[in-house]
């Protein structure tokens, strides 16, 4: 059995890795939801519009839809890593506010991240990474649908406009639940 020291040493370890685990989810959490917008935006922008809707080749429109059906498709992929990374970091709040308290830390990283969410008029709880991350994952899927409608099918731009905007807000909707759902924190 450990004495009181050599304990404190073994929680300090084992915080000490939770933490650095969590920075680094967090971390990358943060580059993808900052360069997913960007490098969409900056692809859509890249696009020849000097071909875009060119008569003479309707290969080239169906190469863009296809294109844009796979930055969409990729955008709900990585959707999907961002949810793993949700929960491992909710896993990871949970135990470093538990290795907390055991070593008696009132004010750690983690027990702020407990009291925010359990605060039932903070406005963490409209505000969150996870209804965060649903609104730019489905505004960055709709950009694309938008793309892949106008191009790939050649479908009028208001039309396009509707279609994705509603699909997006759907999505959102929805991811927002599921996500509520499957991370409670």
């Amino acid at each position: 059995m450990l004495n009181d020291e050599e304990q404190n040493k073994v929680l300090l370890a084992a915080y000490s890795e939770v933490c650095k685990s969590y920075h680094a989810i967090d971390d990358f959490r943060t580059k993808l939801l900052g360069f997913l917008p960007l490098t969409s935006l900056a692809g859509i922008f890249l696009l020849d519009t000097s071909k875009m809707f060119s008569s003479q080749s309707p290969v080239s429109n169906e190469l863009f839809g296809f294109a844009a059906i796979f930055a969409a498709s990729l955008t709900l992929a990585l959707f999907g890593y961002e949810v793993r990374g949700m929960q491992r970091t909710h896993h990871l709040v949970r135990e470093g506010a538990h290795l907390e308290e055991q070593l008696g830390i009132g004010h750690g990283h983690f027990h702020v991240c407990v009291k925010e969410h359990d605060n039932p008029l903070g406005i963490s709880k409209i505000f969150n990474a996870k209804i965060l991350a649903s609104v730019i994952y489905s505004v960055v899927f709709a950009a694309w649908l938008f793309i892949a409608l106008r191009l790939g099918f050649g479908i009028n731009a208001l039309t396009c406009s509707i279609c994705a905007v509603v699909v997006g807000l759907l999505l959102a909707i929805c991811v927002s639940l599921l996500v509520q759902r499957l991370i409670p924190a």
